[in-house]
């Protein structure tokens, strides 16, 4: 099948390579059929953030219209050649959702979907980024073991999917919390978590993200695991596929070892967004 590759990110974003029309040329070569531009929304107008060096993970408000205009007018440019959709990464951070949505909103008509992450979590020492290098040693200073790291991730996960205020398409990078190669402790305890997560973005009706990202981190391997999805076969949640490329040559990555695993799983269909709504596409 053409891959659909529903994750990526450019250099507005401050750490990724390329401008968007060099992820779209690289797609065409490779012959994606649809390729979603999904990078950061801004987080300036969060509060708390004295610790966390976030103008290196996100355009700012003053870029977002450029953002968007310059997606339109490529959109235009290669209509004949690749589906092109426009979306953005959001972040949930806790008791804030009110501020992102008086950002946002006068940019949803322009959106084919919201990719709904969590990079941000509390701690001790105040919030911080679970998934920078930079911070990584967070992960022992500002919590007692990694299991309560992990309990609080899929806490804040299912705080995220319950609030209907925060409003998303698809959820990111599911076990995230991994990116660094730090496991459970108990392994059990934690899947029992992730089950109630699941449980909850059926009962909202989401999409989960199949993101390859991760090969290229040092946990090597997909976010979420085989053992998540599994799970996610048996609750019938839709899936779709992520690269989160942060380069151009990383689109699709590792999409043709994934799906025929997805498909030996059982699946058989994968999401598809435009404007907002969900439709599906077999898996050849």
């Amino acid at each position: 099948m053409k891959f659909e590759d529903w994750h990526t990110h450019n250099s507005m974003c401050g750490h990724a390579e390329g401008i968007i029309e060099d992820y779209i040329q690289y797609a065409i070569k490779m012959g994606i059929e649809t390729l979603g531009i999904s990078d950061h929304f801004p987080y300036e107008f969060y509060s708390n953030f004295e610790k966390i060096p976030y103008q290196g993970y996100a355009m700012t408000m003053v870029q977002v219209e450029k953002y968007l205009e310059t997606i339109d007018d490529l959109k235009m440019k290669y209509r004949d050649k690749i589906n092109i959709r426009t979306a953005f990464e959001i972040d949930y951070i806790q008791n804030q959702y009110i501020k992102l949505n008086k950002h946002i909103e006068k940019f949803k008509n322009k959106l084919d979907y919201l990719l709904g992450s969590i990079h941000i979590l509390p701690s001790m020492k105040g919030l911080w980024t679970i998934d920078d290098p930079l911070l990584k040693e967070e992960y022992k200073i500002s919590y007692n073991s990694i299991d309560e790291v992990y309990e609080q991730y899929y806490k804040t996960q299912i705080e995220m999917i319950s609030n209907l205020e925060f409003n998303y398409n698809i959820v990111s990078h599911l076990d995230l919390v991994k990116k660094f190669n730090y496991f459970p402790e108990n392994p059990k305890i934690i899947m029992e978590k992730v089950i109630q997560v699941l449980e909850n973005i059926k009962n909202r009706n989401l999409t989960i993200e199949i993101n390859t990202g991760g090969f290229r981190k040092e946990v090597k391997e997909q976010y979420p695991s085989f053992e998540i999805i599994d799970k996610i076969y048996e609750l019938d949640i839709p899936i779709l596929l992520g690269s989160d490329a942060h380069k151009p040559d990383e689109i699709a990555h590792m999409f043709e070892e994934i799906l025929k695993t997805l498909k030996k799983i059982g699946f058989s269909q994968l999401a598809h967004y435009e404007k907002g709504k969900r439709s599906f596409v077999d898996i050849n």
